[in-house]
Order: C-alpha cells, then structure tokens, then sequence
C-alpha cells in the first residue's frame, strides 16, 4: 500500500492535514462516521471500497502521465495552453447559475494536467442527458481537439465516468 500513496501524492498532491490530496469520494472514510461497535463491519466494507477506487484512479492518472489541477472547471480550460479558471460569468460549469450549459454532466469533476498542460476533464454524473450528449456533440464540432469517452470509473454509486479530452496531446483515453 506504500507505493500507492508515494504515486498518489504524485498525482494529487497533500492536503493541508498532510493526507492525501484525493478526488471527490475516493479518500479514507472517516472512522468517527462510524461509532458503534456494529458499525465496524460497515467501515471495513466502506474502506475496502475506497482502497480499490484509490488503486484504480492511480492506476489510470499513472497510465497517462497525468496530474490534479485545482483550476480546471470546464471544457474551455481545456483549451488554454496553460492551467487557469475561467472567468465565472464565462464558465460552462459553473457559470452565473445551475444553468450553465455544462453543469450537469461535470458532477464530481476532476481536471488533469499532463507535463503542467490542460489535457482531460473526468465527471461522474449519476444521469447522462439528451442535452449532455448534445453538449458532447457540441463541444467535439466546436474543437476537432476534443475527445469525450464513458464507461465505468472510481466513483461508483451507479455514476458513468465521462472523460474530455485533448486528442492532440493523448491520442485515446479509456475510463478507468
């Protein structure tokens, strides 16, 4: 397990706390969320579940040479040359509102940097809209650069991982 957080703290950085840095849902569950002898069994089988999601985004971060960016928040900062926020009124996740063109697709959303360059956005929405597939569309006629894919990922909880992408800079990308 030693090796996995030696890469982990390579990809996702350490927090303030000096744990790891790890994406939205994937960290050690909290010990105290479970207090009562009966809940042991419980945390075990919670953190069995984290340990394997946190081996399989290592894994998969490891196989392209990526690393965590806190600026990234949507498609757009995939296509800057450098890692930096949109503007929040310009922004198509976040935005001026839940209406952001993008918001609903970019649930559980982590940006990835790969040698210090915007490449890849991945999400675990719960549900894929007609108007996400649209914005998928969109996004791929807009900028012939930009990749998306969708399968399974390490979040879990019945979400699909969607993945976008810079085809210029990683040919293919799979989900973990």
């Amino acid at each position: 397990m030693h090796d996995i957080y030696t890469r982990a703290t390579a990809i996702f950085g350490k927090a303030s706390g000096g744990g790891i840095r790890w994406p939205y849902g994937v960290a050690d569950p909290c010990r105290s969320n479970y207090p009562k002898p009966e809940d042991a069994e419980r945390y075990e089988e919670v953190l069995r579940s984290r340990r394997a999601a946190q081996q399989l985004v290592v894994e998969w971060a490891g196989k392209y040479g990526l690393k965590t960016s806190d600026s990234g928040c949507c498609p757009q900062w995939l296509q800057r040359r450098a890692s930096r926020r949109c503007m929040s009124d310009a922004c198509t996740h976040y935005g001026s509102s839940t209406s952001a063109p993008d918001h609903g697709w970019l649930d559980h959303m982590t940006a990835w940097l790969q040698n210090g360059k915007p490449v890849a956005i991945t999400s675990a929405p719960y549900s894929i809209s007609k108007d996400d597939e649209q914005r998928f569309a969109w996004w791929q006629q807009h900028d012939p650069r930009l990749r998306v894919a969708s399968g399974t990922g390490w979040y879990g909880f019945g979400t699909t991982q969607i993945i976008v992408w810079r085809s210029d800079l990683v040919t293919t990308m799979e989900p973990a």
